[in-house]
């Protein structure tokens, strides 16, 4: 896997390199090499000062140590006390000591004296230049992908031009991990899907879990088919918003430092033009989702007088205005949190639309407050077919609706209710379909029907529902039930229902409402006396089951009507 040290900064080889310092030897190995410097100081200023001495390069002469008498196993202990990055010894000859002292620290050890004033000096100029050369080599990345930003590129262009200046595969991740570009050179030789299985099965150990915990790149580790490469990965955060990553594949787990440098000033410098260009697919998303759900909220809400005028919207989302069309709503599917989440309430009504592929059926989903509702192509014109197959065809739909509602992982265990209205021929029938899919909604859970039902299904409810609506109706529930409602009647409505509910039963409606059969019976002599009638008598508690039902389906609809047709 990759080294710990291996990034931008100056290590102990690379100062080696200079030739002041090329006869110099490393006790340490590799592990000494990569070892990284920020500063020097001699040997003297480090015995005088008790400061600790991470990243510090200690320079002495072989003289200094033996005029203090130190073995240089101890010196090197003693600085490694305090952290010390390396011990740099001049004007020593190798010796047994060396190697315990390197077990201490690395150490590099060189016949020649070289003055302490050059030592320093070329450990300023070369972190300097490291720096000077990333903030060069930073606007040369800036400038070239900011051109590509204003000149309208999209997000694989940006990739692109990342993977050209690296020569290494780059991919960019949404904050839900999956894969939104991926541009590699020639010859192509990582998968998509097998990147994406490997960035998903291994977020723990890249640390792409949840909200980034550090802005600036990192090194990582990646398995890809079966290779363990290094990455270089940066979160995409703009505004606060984490919005995804940006990972650069390199050619082994151990990459060259100088390399390695490059590509964490490119992913970083990359992240807010990434972001940027990320910001504004996700406007123009959001302003094609808004501008689509009010088409379909003009479609439930009949704002199109005509045919013509919903031609003219209709022709942009390739709608079939003669078809046959089903409206389905289904409830249980937001939290209250999902109302600052537009997004995700959009990414909702996505997936429903694209249920059932297979038969090819033209579909549009929105949001209608906590509600999803969806209108789908029964049948097209040409190819009709019956009623009952096109009612078939919605009840097919609604089915696979409610299933993938109810398995999304973030369902959290809310139940989930679908209904649906009658295929209704052309657009400008659709609120009509609409009016019965909410209708429908609305007495499932009155009537606890099944958690996938039809307005077909309501059956007697359905034949009653415009006498429900009538002044005769209104008129009707009102005289059988006022006198079951007067407060000073207590809960004889309930007592009167679940008695009919049970058919006239008396002890199965006092299981029902967990009473005496006494107290049933006293409370059922009262409502007959109230009511004017024998509850006793079959017609009698038709009557008030008849009374009930208008009343239900009359506040319902009434419902269902200041949502179908608000003013």
């Amino acid at each position: 896997m990759p080294h710990a040290h291996s990034d931008a900064a100056l290590t102990l080889a690379r100062l080696l390199q200079e030739p002041a310092l090329r006869r110099a030897r490393i006790h340490a190995g590799r592990a000494g090499a990569v070892t990284r410097l920020e500063w020097a100081t001699p040997w003297g200023a480090a015995l005088a000062e008790e400061e600790p001495l991470a990243g510090v390069l200690v320079h002495a002469h072989a003289a200094d140590l033996a005029a203090d008498g130190t073995p240089l196993a101890e010196a090197a202990a003693r600085l490694a006390a305090r952290g010390a990055a390396a011990l740099l010894l001049d004007g020593h000859e190798a010796g047994p000591d060396d190697a315990a002292a390197a077990c201490r620290l690395p150490l590099a050890t060189m016949s020649d004296t070289v003055a302490f004033a050059t030592v320093s000096r070329l450990v300023a100029d070369l972190t300097l230049a490291r720096e000077t050369h990333d903030l060069r080599y930073g606007l040369t990345v800036h400038r070239a992908l900011a051109e590509l930003l204003y000149r309208g590129a999209e997000l694989a262009a940006l990739c692109s031009q990342m993977s050209r200046m690296s020569q290494r595969p780059v991919a960019v991740f949404d904050s839900s991990g999956a894969l939104a570009a991926l541009e590699q050179p020639q010859p192509r030789l990582v998968d998509p899907d097998a990147l994406v299985a490997a960035f998903g099965a291994q977020a723990e150990a890249l640390g792409t879990v949840g909200e980034p915990r550090e802005l600036h790149p990192r090194l990582a580790g990646l398995v890809l088919a079966e290779r363990e490469l290094a990455c270089v990965l940066t979160p995409i955060v703009l505004g606060g918003r984490h919005d995804g990553w940006i990972v650069l594949l390199e050619e082994s787990d151990d990459p060259h430092p100088h390399d390695l440098a490059q590509h964490r000033v490119l992913v970083e410098q990359a992240a807010p033009i990434v972001g940027t260009e990320m910001l504004r697919l996700r406007s123009v998303q959001r302003a094609k989702e808004q501008a689509r759900g009010d088409f379909v909220h003009g479609l439930l809400h009949g704002r199109f007088a005509t045919l013509e005028d919903i031609s003219a919207r209709a022709a942009h989302y390739e709608f079939p205005v003669r078809s046959w069309f089903g409206v389905v709503v289904a409830s249980g599917v937001t939290t209250a949190a999902d109302v600052d989440s537009p997004t995700r309430l959009q990414g909702i009504a996505l997936q429903a639309a694209r249920l059932l592929p297979e038969q090819d059926r033209h579909t549009q989903a929105a949001m209608v407050g906590d509600v999803l509702v969806v209108v789908r192509e029964a049948a097209r014109r040409g190819t009709m077919g019956t009623p009952d197959m096109a009612v078939a065809t919605i009840g097919e739909y609604a089915t696979a609706l409610h299933r993938y509602l109810s398995r999304r992982k973030d369902q959290g265990g809310r139940p989930v209710r679908v209904a649906y209205g009658r295929p209704a021929v052309g657009a400008l029938a659709i609120p009509d379909s609409y009016r019965e899919a909410r209708l429908a909604h609305g007495l499932q859970g009155r009537l606890e029907l099944a958690p996938v039902c039809g307005y077909q299904e309501l059956r007697v409810h359905a034949v009653l529902e415009e006498v429900a609506a009538s002044r005769t109706g209104r008129s009707y529930a009102t005289d059988v039930l006022a006198p079951l409602r007067d407060p000073s009647a207590g809960e004889l409505e309930a007592t009167v229902l679940a008695y009919v509910s049970a058919g006239g039963n008396v002890n199965a409606a006092a299981r029902d409402l967990h009473i005496h059969r006494n107290t049933m019976l006293y409370k059922l002599d009262r409502a007959s006396r109230l009511l004017g009638m024998d509850l006793r008598q079959a017609e009698n508690q038709f009557a008030v089951w008849l009374a009930h039902t208008l009343d239900l389906l009359a506040e319902t609809g009434a419902e269902v009507d200041r949502v179908v047709r608000p003013a």
